[in-house]
């Protein structure tokens, strides 16, 4: 169990040890699924989902126009990813609104697919709606089970995520689909009761998500885990913010500002450190936090400038006390739980 205030910050590599795409990859994948092109007046190129997903939201009729104005964007769309850092990049240099409906159900669709095609989620026929959770052992994921059950009793199940928030910047919904099951397994409870708990789990998500899994609360389309039509591609859209954009959630943005404030420990996984996400979570931290963070092929001399920045986001005073406070690892997010797994289990940290 966690005993200090725990927030996780998920940034795209923690979803890519549950096999999704990350940074050129996922960018490669939407300029594929929306290089839509006909040939003899049937589709030769680009997801068929797409193109119906675009006719459901500009609802033409016969009427084509529109449609092949947005097919254009997209080709433009494809164009600038060529040397596109991110599709977020992308959409937000052009200034397209056009390319930005077709890059936003590009990036919905590769999440369902990846979602879909996931290694480490798929499971046979026979047992549907289901995962294997050996294949989970090498993940963070099965460290999250561990860490989360420890000195944990199942008469004590509902209190099983004391102390433990998350701010999850991507798009898919790896961690509410896998810790159903994982937590559902462990204590031999009904999954049900387990969505239930999670559904109480704090887990901001500051630019949206491909959809609500159907048993998650909410009044918004809800979308089977790695499945979808063309519809629920429609629907979803109006749920995804690029991280260029501007969160106009007021309540949103200080509820997750508010558990920055309150934590006792920050522990960045698979997290970039853009800028704008860091400045996005900027508050006011105790006096004792602590933070921590997975830097994965990042250099030292980069580790040096964010660790600069994620003090200065935090309120962190120049003081030889708080060089201390910020923490960062060359690690996998597997890596990183084994190499300080009793440090996210101790006690909150003295002021």
């Amino acid at each position: 169990m966690f005993r200090a205030k725990t927030l996780f910050v998920l940034g795209a590599g923690a979803s890519f040890e549950a096999d999704l795409p990350v940074g050129d990859k996922l960018l490669e994948q939407i300029v594929a699924l929306t290089d839509v092109r006909f040939e003899h007046y049937r589709q030769s190129h680009g997801d068929p989902l797409i193109v119906d997903a675009l006719k459901t939201i500009l609802n033409e009729g016969r009427e084509v126009v529109q449609i092949n104005e947005h097919l254009a964007a997209a080709r433009r769309l494809g164009q600038s990813a060529q040397q596109g850092l991110s599709i977020d990049n992308v959409i937000d240099a052009l200034e397209d609104k056009q390319i930005e409906l077709v890059g936003k159900l590009g990036i919905v669709r590769a999440i369902l697919k990846a979602e879909g095609s996931s290694s480490k989620f798929r499971m046979p026929e026979r047992y549907a709606n289901k995962i294997n959770l050996k294949n989970f052992n090498s993940t963070w994921y099965s460290s999250l089970t561990k860490l989360l059950t420890e000195n944990r009793r199942v008469s004590d199940f509902d209190n099983v995520f004391e102390n433990v928030e998350f701010i999850v910047f991507n798009y898919d919904r790896c961690l509410e689909h896998y810790l159903q099951f994982s937590l559902s397994s462990y204590f031999h409870v009904p999954v049900e009761r387990v969505q239930a708990a999670i559904n109480r789990l704090v887990v901001h998500r500051p630019y949206g998500v491909a959809g609500r899994l159907p048993w998650q609360d909410g009044d918004r389309p809800s979308i089977p885990f790695g499945e979808g039509h063309a519809a629920d591609l429609a629907a979803a859209v109006e749920q995804i913010r690029t991280f260029t954009e501007q969160i106009d959630d007021e309540h949103a943005l200080t509820a997750m500002r508010a558990s920055v404030e309150i934590a006792d420990r920050i522990v960045f996984l698979g997290f970039g450190f853009h800028r704008q996400n860091v400045q996005l979570i900027a508050a006011s931290v105790q006096e004792n936090v602590e933070i921590y963070g997975t830097a994965l092929n990042v250099s030292k001399a980069d580790q040096g400038v964010i660790e600069t920045e994620l003090r200065e986001a935090f309120g962190l005073e120049w003081e030889p006390a708080n060089m201390q406070r910020v923490t960062l690892a060359e690690l996998t997010c597997a890596d990183f739980f084994r190499e300080y797994w009793r440090t996210m289990t101790a006690e909150a940290p003295e002021t």
